[in-house]
């Protein structure tokens, strides 16, 4: 895997960690067989919860999902933003929203 790919949702309250959990859920349900992408977990932290995946190609695997995450927003789950960074570097590239403005950081 060459890239961290972060899904990172307002709240950090329990009813928003298992509509986070659900989507977890899902997305492992998708990609399972999959060689190019994993799920690798969510973590609670400063008022978000981070949802991380591993794949070759963030991109891509964000069109394949982004149908799913959209699903879940639609269930009151707030999406602040989607981003990637490859796994040895430390600055993230923003994918949604195109207009996100700041720095994005894994808190």
């Amino acid at each position: 895997m060459k890239h961290q790919l972060v899904l990172q949702f307002q709240g950090d309250d329990a009813d928003t960690l298992d509509k986070v959990i659900a989507l977890e859920d899902q997305l492992i349900e998708s990609l399972d067989g999959s060689t190019t992408a994993e799920v690798d977990g969510h973590e609670p932290g400063d008022g978000v919860i981070n949802l991380t995946l591993l794949t070759k190609n963030a991109a891509k695997l964000w069109e394949k999902i982004e149908p799913l995450v959209e699903d879940a927003a639609s269930e009151d789950l707030e999406i602040n933003a989607v981003a990637f960074r490859p796994l040895d570097g430390d600055e993230f590239t923003v994918l949604w929203p195109t207009d996100y403005d700041g720095e994005f950081e894994v808190s």
